[in-house]
């Protein structure tokens, strides 16, 4: 392979070592709220001022990138990869370390590939006639397959949120001040713990209301002399996801209108 071809393939490889600090900052973001302390730190306004323009340019710089990165596969398709890698970066951690820093003794295992093909599911959950109860479904994947922990991630952090909001309200006596309190504790642009709350609901509203999809073969063109399938063109084009993906677009959206206009202010503050 030629340099950039390792390079390619190093980097790929070394970047699922980052779900290691992305999964310890996800649980650091409710604990520091929930503390009381400011999710920045900065000892004068100048200072306030230059981290919430930097936090501005990270923000539409991160949004320019999403853009050129997603047009190919579709923007929906791309937005979903980026909630997928929140919600599931505890499990890639997890695996990370049990694969590479755990002894069998303590927890340790041996990772095996397995195809999609093979794994089946008895909830059916994407066939509309097939499908298992709601309850049931439930159960599988909150208990079996240990999604209750999003239960309990998604309400305390917004307990925390609430908790500190209310707190900048009680303790801080004029509007000026309690509304900094609220920019530097909960409020923080671009309102990470919205995105990040929303993206661990996922695994929960799957569970309560799964998308239907058609049997495979409708999808696909099969040859009845050599039996070679082909996707249809109806199916190889990119689908759109509906209402929750609507809800995930207006939610980036405010946040990034709110970062916007905190920047605009930053320079009148």
């Amino acid at each position: 392979m030629t340099f950039y071809q390792r390079l390619s393939t190093f980097i790929y490889a070394v970047l699922s070592l980052f779900n290691i600090i992305l999964t310890i900052s996800l649980f650091a973001l409710p604990v520091v709220l929930i503390s009381g302390k400011p999710l920045i730190a900065y000892s004068n306004g100048t200072q306030l001022r230059w981290l919430i323009r930097a936090c501005f340019a990270s923000l539409f710089t991160n949004r320019l990138c999403e853009f050129a990165l997603f047009i190919p596969a579709g923007y929906q398709t791309g937005q979903r990869g980026s909630r997928a890698q929140l919600w599931m970066s505890p499990y890639i951690a997890l695996t990370i370390i049990r694969s590479f820093v755990l002894p069998i003794w303590l927890g340790g295992q041996k990772q095996a590939f397995k195809p999609s093909g093979s794994l089946k599911s008895e909830l059916s959950e994407r066939d509309p006639a097939a499908r298992a109860p709601l309850l049931r479904r439930l159960r599988v994947i909150v208990i079996n397959y240990l999604a209750g922990y999003h239960i309990l991630y998604v309400y305390f952090c917004l307990a925390a949120v609430t908790l500190t909001t209310s707190r900048c309200a009680a303790e801080q006596y004029t509007i000026n001040d309690q509304l900094m309190c609220g920019l530097t504790h909960a409020f923080w642009p671009p309102i990470a713990w919205i995105i990040v709350v929303s993206a661990f609901w996922i695994p929960i509203s799957y569970a309560i209301n799964p998308p239907s999809m058609p049997d495979r073969e409708a999808l696909l063109n099969r040859d009845p002399k050599s039996g070679i399938a082909h996707p249809t063109e109806q199916s190889k084009k990119i689908a759109f996801l509906g209402p929750q993906m609507a809800i995930w677009e207006i939610e980036y959206g405010l946040s990034t209108l709110f970062t916007a206009a905190v920047f605009g202010a930053a320079f009148f503050y």
